[in-house]
């Protein structure tokens, strides 16, 4: 939390001022901003705002210090509980639920083998694709600031 204080002491020398001239543009006392800039003390959402205006940065600049500009970050995504829910599903499926259905089946051995084969196969795209999906969702605001990034050496 000291962190904003830090980056309001550190706009308030940017810009030449004083704590009681930003004091004084923000309507409040210069103990109030020492306050706030010894980490003592954290100004409100509104009074964040009016800070902003008084030392002409953004309001994220005063969060995060820097330029303002929060790195997007890439949040793995734990395949884990798919993999053991497939198992799972596959489990009910060969030993509960087909076989309820084999007297119905006519055929021969080869038949059941095409039919385990295709669910064991129709349960690991539906798997995949399920991982892929839930990484791009996850991930979608790092996957905007990748495309919206220059390329590698040029700004």
């Amino acid at each position: 939390m000291n962190e904003i204080g830090t980056n309001i002491k550190a706009l308030r020398r940017e810009k030449r001022m004083s704590q009681e001239q930003l004091a004084q543009a923000l309507h409040v006392t210069r103990q109030t901003v020492s306050a706030w800039e010894r980490g003592v003390a954290l100004p409100g959402l509104d009074t964040l705002k009016e800070i902003a205006l008084a030392l002409e940065a953004e309001p994220e600049r005063l969060l995060y210090g820097g330029r303002g500009e929060r790195k997007v970050r890439y949040r793995p995504v734990s395949d884990w509980p798919v993999v053991l829910g497939l198992l799972a599903l596959f489990y009910v499926m060969v030993f509960w639920v087909i076989p309820l259905f084999m007297p119905f089946v006519v055929g021969t051995l080869s038949d059941t083998a095409i039919l385990l084969g295709g669910q064991l196969f129709l349960t690991l795209v539906i798997g995949v694709v399920y991982c892929l999906l839930r990484d791009e969702i996850r991930n979608q605001d790092f996957y905007a600031s990748q495309r919206d990034a220059p390329p590698d050496g040029e700004e």
